[in-house]
C-alpha cells in the first residue's frame, strides 16, 4: 500500500518576482493539496478583488468535509482590512483548507508578508534569475527534468537564441524535447537549437 499523502502547510506565501517559479511553487502546493483529499475543492482570487470576510466564508469547515484550497494572487493589491484577516487566519488556520498567498516582493503590501511570516507560514522565495549562469542551469532542470540532457554548448545556443526570459526558455525547452528524438544525442556544435536535446545517460 502506497504511503498517503502528506498535507501541505495550512498557510503558504510564496514571495519574490520570477513570475514563472511563484506560479510553479503555488502549483506544487496546490498539488500537494489535491493529492492529499483528491476532493478538495479549488479557489482561485485576484488580491485586489478579495472581499472582506470573504477568506473566513471560504476557509469555513464543509458540511461534507472537503477540503477548501485558497490561492490569493496578486497578494499586494489586498484591501488593509483584508490583510489584517489574513494575517489574524494565518496565526490560527483552520485544519479543512489550505491557503496560498502569492506576492512579488517589494514595499506594497509588505504588511502582509511580514504579518504572515510572524504568524508562522510556511514562506518559499523565488527571485529573478539574473545571471547568464542561472539560466543555463535553468535550461538544463528543465531538459533534465523531461528525462534528457543537453549539452552545455547547446544550452548555451538556446539561451542566445531565446532570450533571458524564464517562460520563453520553459516553453523552448518543452519544445526541445517535443521535436527530439529520444534517441538522439546531444551536439557538441552550435546547431540550431532544436537538433540539441538527448536521451538520459
Amino acid at each position: 500500500m502506497a504511503p498517503a499523502a502528506t498535507s501541505p502547510a495550512p498557510v503558504t506565501l510564496v514571495t519574490g518576482d520570477e513570475e514563472l517559479l511563484a506560479e510553479r511553487a503555488a502549483a506544487s502546493v496546490v498539488a500537494a493539496a489535491r493529492a492529499a483529499d483528491p476532493g478538495a475543492e479549488t479557489h482561485d482570487l485576484l488580491g485586489g478583488k478579495v472581499e472582506p470576510g470573504e477568506l473566513t466564508r471560504l476557509t469555513s469547515p464543509s458540511l461534507f468535509g472537503d477540503r477548501a484550497v485558497i490561492v490569493i494572487r496578486s497578494a499586494q493589491d489586498l484591501a488593509k482590512d483584508v490583510i489584517a484577516e489574513i494575517v489574524s487566519y494565518a496565526a490560527h488556520p483552520s485544519e479543512d483548507a489550505t491557503l496560498v498567498l502569492l506576492h512579488p516582493g517589494g514595499v506594497k503590501g509588505k504588511a502582509l508578508v511580514d504579518g504572515v511570516k510572524k504568524a508562522g507560514a510556511r514562506v518559499i522565495t523565488v527571485s529573478k534569475l539574473t545571471k547568464p549562469a542561472e539560466r543555463l542551469d535553468f535550461i538544463k532542470s528543465e531538459i533534465r527534468s523531461a528525462g534528457r540532457t543537453i549539452a552545455p554548448d547547446a544550452a548555451q545556443a538556446l539561451l542566445d537564441a531565446v532570450g533571458s526570459d524564464l517562460r520563453e526558455l520553459a516553453a523552448a525547452c518543452s519544445q526541445l524535447v517535443f521535436d527530439t528524438p529520444p534517441t538522439r544525442r546531444a551536439s557538441t556544435r552550435r546547431p540550431s537549437p532544436a537538433t540539441t536535446a538527448d536521451a538520459p545517460r
